[in-house]
Formats: C-alpha cells, sequence, structure tokens
C-alpha cells in the first residue's frame, strides 16, 4: 500500500495512505509554503507548471548542434598567416563529444561565452573545464590562448560545478 509521509523540519506532519491524489494535494496545499525548502531543482505536485526553486531544463541535442553552428560562424574565419584547431567539449548530459574549431588565437575564455551566449541553462548554471581525467582548468587560466595553453585538438570536460 503506497504510504506518503510529510514531513518538515525532520517532524512528520501528516500520512496518506493509499494513492488517493485529492488526499494528497489537499495535504500538500495545506503545508505548501511559497519558500524553497532546500537548494536545488525540483518540481511542485501543486500544478502542472508549478516549480519550486530554479529549474534547469534538460538540454536538447539541438542545443549542441546549435552551439557547433554558432562557433563556426563566431570563430570560423580564417584569415592568412592564422592556424586552426579543433577543441572536443564533453558536456556532462550528452553522449557524444561537441566539436568547436577555432583559431589558436581564441582563448577558453571565448568559448565560455559561446557556450553561456547559446545553451541558455550555462547562463545560470556555473560550470568549468577540465582536461581528462580529472585536471581542472582555472579561471585565470581561460585568458590563455588555446596555443598558449597547449590545448591544440584538445577534448575538454565540460563540469557543471
Amino acid at each position: 500500500m503506497p504510504t506518503f509521509v510529510f514531513i518538515r523540519r525532520s517532524k512528520e506532519l501528516e500520512r496518506v495512505r493509499g494513492a488517493d491524489t485529492d488526499a494528497i494535494e489537499s495535504t500538500l496545499a495545506k503545508y505548501y509554503k511559497e519558500t524553497a525548502a532546500f537548494g536545488g531543482e525540483g518540481h511542485s505536485m501543486l500544478e502542472p507548471n508549478s516549480t519550486i526553486g530554479k529549474i534547469v531544463a534538460p538540454i536538447a541535442q539541438s542545443d549542441y548542434q546549435h552551439l557547433e553552428q554558432t562557433a563556426q560562424e563566431r570563430f570560423g574565419n580564417v584569415k592568412e598567416g592564422e592556424s586552426m584547431t579543433a577543441l572536443r567539449l564533453r558536456f556532462p548530459d550528452v553522449a557524444k563529444p561537441v566539436n568547436i574549431r577555432l583559431n589558436t588565437y581564441q582563448t577558453l575564455s571565448d568559448v565560455r561565452h559561446l557556450i553561456c551566449d547559446t545553451i541558455e541553462s550555462f547562463q545560470i548554471t556555473p560550470f568549468e573545464f577540465m582536461q581528462p581525467p580529472a585536471i581542472k582548468i582555472k579561471l585565470e587560466d581561460e585568458n590563455q590562448t588555446i596555443e598558449e595553453a597547449k590545448l591544440k585538438n584538445a577534448v575538454l570536460i565540460v563540469k557543471k560545478v
């Protein structure tokens, strides 16, 4: 028999036995507050579109394709004497790496701005770059050119913090 236990500040408020949606909704409405109970992600059961806290929508594969296209538009113009390289970015929620071609004089800071400008959820979600297996790239080092940082044809992990 399903049992729903409503707890606040380590104290049991009420129990609803069985899958009685009306009883569950009325209990939720009775104890619901507009403040988030904890930091993090979640959904309210009160209304289909209601949210508690900040909700980060899953990132669609089309967002990553848009990222590759935008990188091509922003970084793809090669002038005589400039060399190009590729960065393969591994994001936490996609199996296939995102490939970005850019000039070696570009910086990881430029790539950070590209990601934030292109994928909405990364505008509000802090992230860091890491080199496999687990070497964190310091924020101040992101201002070095790709060539100076020795990141030509590198694979980088984009890790949410």
